[in-house]
């Protein structure tokens, strides 16, 4: 438990139970694994009821609210001890994904962000925050400007449009941070960068990455070998480009 107390240690074990009944129950209910100290960013429970597609919930308030807590329950049994999370999700909320994002650069703990499936629309610009962003073999890596539903009074909606306008350099420069460490484009102006994400999202609706092509482009840092023992250590040196 590194600096945790015998104290925090005995009230964590009492909330989280000791045995493994208790563990796998504190996983599924509440997606923490206390004593692997990881934390499953995935979508919460939905009763899809009649819904053929059975769509992903995505981010959401609930997601955000839990994975606080959880960052903080870990943070605060040790804050020096590597969390991994292991993320399965494809988007969402634009506030709450940015909640996330800011939850996760202000642990003093080093994060690790493990990504199956896809990173996509808001869970592309979580995977920034972590200080490792390794991806599954088989998932992917999509960008765009992302959808914008907005109900009310014209003039709610003329603000609504103007705010949205002004997120947008927000995202891209998330997105320029990690690819000016590292990648095919670290020696790149970031007016160089955010003009060649701007055609890509203004050219395609989509823009998908495969796992290799997000790591070339300095988006994540490396693919899952299978090696659990190593994922949590050698963390990627940041090679800051010079201005150009």
């Amino acid at each position: 438990m590194g600096v945790a107390n015998k104290t925090q240690r005995s009230r964590f074990s009492k909330v989280f139970g000791t045995d493994l009944k208790d563990s796998i129950w504190a996983l599924h209910e509440w997606n923490l694994d206390i004593r692997n100290f990881s934390i499953y960013l995935v979508g919460e429970a939905k009763d899809y009821g009649n819904d053929s597609k059975l769509s992903e919930p995505g981010v959401e308030y609930q997601m955000a609210s839990r994975l606080i807590k959880n960052l903080q329950i870990l943070a605060t049994l040790d804050p020096v001890r590597v969390i991994l999370i292991h993320m399965k999700t494809c988007g969402g909320s634009w506030e709450e994904g940015m909640a996330i994002y800011d939850a996760i650069k202000a642990v003093p703990n080093k994060v690790v962000i493990l990504n199956y499936t896809h990173a996509r629309s808001m869970s592309s610009v979580i995977l920034q925050a972590a200080d490792k962003r390794v991806m599954m073999p088989h998932s992917h890596f999509m960008f765009h400007d992302g959808a914008l539903e907005v109900s009310g009074t014209y003039k709610s909606v003329i603000t609504n449009v103007a705010w949205a306008e002004k997120e947008k350099p927000i995202m891209e420069d998330v997105y320029i941070n990690r690819m000016k460490e590292r990648g095919r484009y670290r020696r790149w102006s970031r007016d160089s960068i955010r003009t060649m994400l701007r055609e890509q999202m203004d050219k395609k609706e989509d823009v998908f990455l495969s796992a290799i092509q997000a790591v070339d482009w300095g988006l994540a840092d490396s693919i899952f070998d299978g090696n659990w023992d190593q994922l949590r250590k050698r963390f990627p040196r940041v090679i800051i480009a010079k201005k150009t």
